[in-house]
């Protein structure tokens, strides 16, 4: 047992692999497999060793302890599309890094009737494109609002048919739940959800179609014994709901037996709060008095900031309500940026490829912006250029992934580094001038910049969104070729 408190190590997982250095798994040392097995880049079914000879079979399941998080994983679905929920080791992003983001689940009732293929279609198409990431949505979560057991099966049946989306089937009257799951168990479904009256029929159910289930209860000791007789049963993939509640105090509540969940199971080692933590911030409309359509909005706004609150805690899985439909774009929008954030690699500066990139069909006496290969500066730089339809190339110069103001500080960014990838990438090839724009934020570099790379330097806008009304009022670049070669002479 790897002790509380303690991460594996390299030596830990090396000392438990055969040491050969096959190379089958495409490392060349056991080491570093052991390294990238430990950061999650590959996985224990990459060792064919481990795997296919019966006597590694006891190391094998000591790595597998060795390697479980404290907060097990829990897969939905099948095929490209299949969600993975929780695995977590830390509580705080900043200790280590969260591996899996949240899990945004949409709802849709059953009884929807052919209001059901477009909002389908919809939801399975949905993206938002941002900062070179493609976000969208993680799954539907279909409610059993007919009570009819026959229109569940035929609305997940269609559901599973048009999309290749997780589904997760949600009803507490077992029957129903248990009718659509047989319908579409090779789709692997979650279960929403076991509770202390029906956990019995629902768990083996589970068990013997190796399906998740989601247990529920607002008793925190109640959940953590449906979470023991489920893993009793057999039940191999588990997610824990507190409940969402609104109103006065009860946001707070919420927020508290979340975290007491994932602090039970990530630093008090407690098995049966080992598992995802979800939230269902579309319990909102169910809790409040809603007047009709009026102020429609405050009350989205509402279920967002509790989903937004979640996503902030890395609780597990979210189902919502607002965002089945086109007009609720935002609403997605505002969870998906958030989630890129939180769930960004801490350990990471998030860098682009340095190179001399073309924007739109730019000419002999096109400008060539200089910038740096943090992700967060070169894509909006270059989606502001693209917006503006400015025909030019982007020079973007490796400061090691950090942005221009603390590259320049640090100096990462700096006249040498400018000019060498000038030179490498053959920035003024593409061109008839020897002129860079420098953004604002890196004006002290203009003077060294002329010397290093011979060029004629002119001081950008601080922000690309000034770009447009430089590129009107001040790109003259016969003027400054001229100052340039007078210098020379």
């Amino acid at each position: 047992m790897k002790k509380l408190g303690k991460r594996a190590s390299p030596l830990d997982i090396y000392a438990l692999l055969d040491k050969s250095n096959c190379k089958d798994c495409g490392y060349d040392t056991c080491m570093a497999f052991a390294t990238d097995l430990l950061e999650r880049k590959i996985g224990l079914a990459d060792c064919t060793h481990l795997n296919q000879d019966p006597k590694q079979a006891k190391k094998l399941a000591k790595l597998k302890e060795l390697t479980m998080p404290p907060q097990r994983p829990v897969v939905i679905g099948v095929g490209d599309r299949k969600c993975t929920v929780g695995g977590e080791e830390v509580l705080m992003r900043h200790q280590l890094t969260y591996y899996n983001p949240t899990g945004i689940f949409i709802e849709v009732p059953d009884d929807m009737g052919m209001e059901l293929d477009d909002t389908v279609k919809y939801l399975n198409d949905v993206k938002i494109e941002r900062m070179g990431d493609i976000l969208r949505i993680n799954g539907i979560a279909l409610r059993c609002v007919s009570g009819s057991a026959d229109t569940f099966k035929a609305a997940a049946k269609k559901i599973t048919g048009m999309s290749n989306l997780p589904i997760m089937l949600c009803s507490l009257n077992a029957d129903n739940l248990l009718a659509a799951a047989g319908e579409i168990k090779d789709n692997k479904p979650l279960l929403y959800a076991a509770t202390k009256d029906n956990w019995e029929k629902v768990g083996s159910f589970a068990a013997q179609n190796n399906l998740a289930v989601a247990a529920t209860s607002s008793n925190l000791d109640e959940l953590a014994s449906l979470s023991a007789s489920l893993k009793k049963m057999g039940v191999k993939e588990i997610i824990l709901d507190p409940g969402t509640y609104f109103g006065p105090g009860n946001l707070a509540a919420t927020y508290d037996n979340i975290m007491k969940l994932r602090t039970s199971a990530i630093e008090n080692d407690d098995v049966n709060a080992g598992w995802p933590v979800m939230g269902v911030p579309a319990a909102y409309w169910s809790q409040v008095n809603i007047d009709g359509d009026k102020d429609l909005w405050k009350h989205q706004y509402q279920e967002v900031i509790m989903g937004a609150i979640m996503v902030s805690i890395d609780t597990s899985l979210l189902i919502l309500h607002t965002g089945q439909k086109k007009d609720e774009i935002w609403a997605l929008m505002a969870l998906l940026t958030l989630g890129q954030s939180i769930f960004a690699d801490p350990r990471i500066y998030p860098a682009v490829d340095p190179g001399c990139y073309k924007i739109g069909e730019p000419g002999d006496m096109s400008p060539i912006f200089v910038t740096s290969n943090y992700r967060m500066t070169k894509i909006p730089v270059e989606q502001d250029l693209q917006g503006a339809n400015i025909d030019c190339w982007l020079l973007v110069v490796d400061s090691e992934g950090i942005g221009i103001e603390s590259a320049v500080a640090g100096g990462q960014f700096n006249a040498t580094a400018i000019s060498e990838a000038a030179s490498e990438f053959k920035a003024f090839d593409n061109v008839k001038h020897r002129i860079l724009i420098l953004p604002g934020m890196a004006a002290r570099l203009s003077g060294a910049l002329e010397d290093e790379a011979n060029c004629y330097v002119v001081v950008g806008p601080r922000d690309s969104s000034g770009i447009p009304k430089f590129v009107e009022d001040l790109w003259t670049p016969e003027k400054y070729m001229k100052e340039f070669n007078e210098r020379g002479d």
